[in-house]
């Protein structure tokens, strides 16, 4: 059987519903394939993103699976690349052993297009994707998953690992509605919380990404071995302010721009873990190590005041891991990964010395796909 990787084209939009359609009555799919061909790089408002979008299809011209890459500026080790993000691969081998082969054809034509490229998210260690991908010698690396409560009565009533069994959910109720369990998080969560909000910052709500980011970047890109070139166009890009569920907070330091933090408002596609809780993200941020402390507090305050009953975060560098110990969050069990091609991981070397330097976060990737609805 042959399976040749192509440009998704307006001719492949019969053969990619059709594929859709298979995977959905069988249950297995989790997104869809774009069932109206993108251009073959869409042009984007931020300089540098390019979008590439490609179908496999057999002798028969049926699709058996798809993927798309987005190709960026990224500073690795005091140096910008053109890196790449293997995105949304989708195989039909997930249901049909006859195109098992699907989803290596379309990582070896992904590393031809890029071979600086990462795979990020993935859902868990055990999935196909990062299977093949350790099994290829890619480093797979963690992302770490943090969460601070806010209310803690409706965390009780909703979260997934507590309800799972009956005497762990009867547990969890009576703490709730005694108001014990409420009064026991508070009381363990400030005692964890070591850091507060530097007075010397003022702060105020960002309302866009004009061109104030760039000092920011500028400033503290040095003190990460591997990031998105965090600039005002990317920015303005990936969060879209005039989407209400976007927010955030910039500080400044005797009228001089300090670091900023960006929040989200999470509409969640799948409620099996944080139930009918209101859920807010950190998703990204920038500044010196200084600033991050009270950027992070900005945050839970900004998050507090559209009365959420939890805040979340992914992160890796070690400034912001530890910062947000120290505001009292707790880390959780995290299936956010981060994979990097051989090409990538060889700029990265020593590797051990350049993992605690990786900024990497929701803001990353498509880090953001499972905390909204659309």
């Amino acid at each position: 059987m042959g399976l040749r990787v192509v440009f998704y084209e307006a001719s492949h939009e019969p053969a990619t519903r059709a594929f859709n359609a298979r995977l959905r009555a069988a249950d297995a799919l989790l997104f869809a394939l774009p069932e109206t061909a993108p251009a073959p790089n869409p042009n984007t408002s931020a300089s540098g993103i390019e979008y590439r979008h490609f179908v496999v299809v057999d002798d028969a011209g049926e699709v058996r699976g798809g993927y798309f890459i987005r190709t960026q500026p990224f500073y690795v080790r005091g140096q910008i690349h053109r890196v790449g993000h293997y995105n949304a691969p989708l195989s039909e081998g997930i249901v049909d052993k006859r195109y098992a082969a699907v989803g290596a054809v379309m990582l070896a034509h992904a590393l031809a297009e890029q071979p600086l490229l990462f795979a990020m998210g993935m859902g868990g260690r055990d999935r196909p994707l990062p299977r093949m991908l350790r099994a290829m010698g890619w480093p797979i690396l963690e992302v770490p998953f943090y969460f601070r409560i806010l209310n803690a009565r409706r965390f009780l009533r909703n979260i997934g690992p507590l309800r799972g069994r009956w005497d762990r959910r009867l547990a969890a109720d009576v703490l709730a509605f005694s108001g014990l369990g409420g009064l026991a998080l508070k009381g363990i969560q400030k005692a964890r919380t070591r850091n507060r909000f530097d007075r010397r910052y003022k702060r105020q709500d960002i309302r866009d990404f004009s061109e104030w980011p760039d000092p920011i970047w500028q400033a503290s890109s040095e003190q990460y071995s591997f990031s998105a070139v965090r600039t005002t166009d990317y920015l303005r890009f990936i969060f879209p302010h005039r989407d209400p569920r976007y927010y955030g907070v910039q500080l400044t330091e005797a009228d001089t721009l300090a670091g900023w933090v960006e929040m989200l408002d999470c509409q969640l596609r799948d409620r099996s873990y944080f139930g009918e809780m209101r859920v807010a993200a950190l998703v990204d941020g920038i500044g010196p190590a200084a600033t991050i402390p009270s950027l992070i507090h900005c945050g839970v305050e900004a998050a507090k005041a559209r009365n959420a009953d939890i805040v979340i975060s992914n992160q890796m560098h070690r400034d912001w891991t530890s910062a947000l110990k120290a505001a009292g969050f707790w880390q959780g069990p995290s299936n956010y990964l981060l994979a990097l091609s051989k090409e990538l991981r060889k700029l990265l070397e020593p590797l051990e010395e350049a993992i605690p330097r990786i900024h990497f976060n929701r803001g990353d990737g498509d880090g953001r796909v499972n905390l909204t609805d659309r």
